[in-house]
């Protein structure tokens, strides 16, 4: 894949994880800050691009399907993926 079309795929990964990001934090009553804000949009726009590891399984794997898996992940969050890793991967 050409390393163009690669950053192209993964700024869109970041885009979508980033979004969703933001309208969780809006539906929620948490009281918004711009460091929360930031905050949870950078770390679900950084696990929306680690989607973009399935492109090392399936090179030719569709955008869509793609950006499915990131909109996943980023929905999930931090937390959800902490506890999952803690209780099948062997952590406390």
């Amino acid at each position: 894949m050409e390393e163009n079309k690669l950053w192209q795929i993964l700024s869109t990964l970041f885009l979508v994880g980033s979004v969703i990001a933001l309208g969780q934090l809006l539906a929620s009553e948490e009281k918004l800050t711009l460091r929360i804000v930031i905050g949870r949009m950078l770390s679900s726009g950084g696990l929306a691009v680690g989607a973009g590891a399935a492109l090392q399984l399936w090179p030719e794997i569709p955008l869509l399907a793609l950006i499915g898996l990131s909109a996943i992940l980023a929905s999930l969050g931090t937390s959800v993926l902490e506890k999952f890793f803690n209780k099948f991967v062997g952590g406390n």
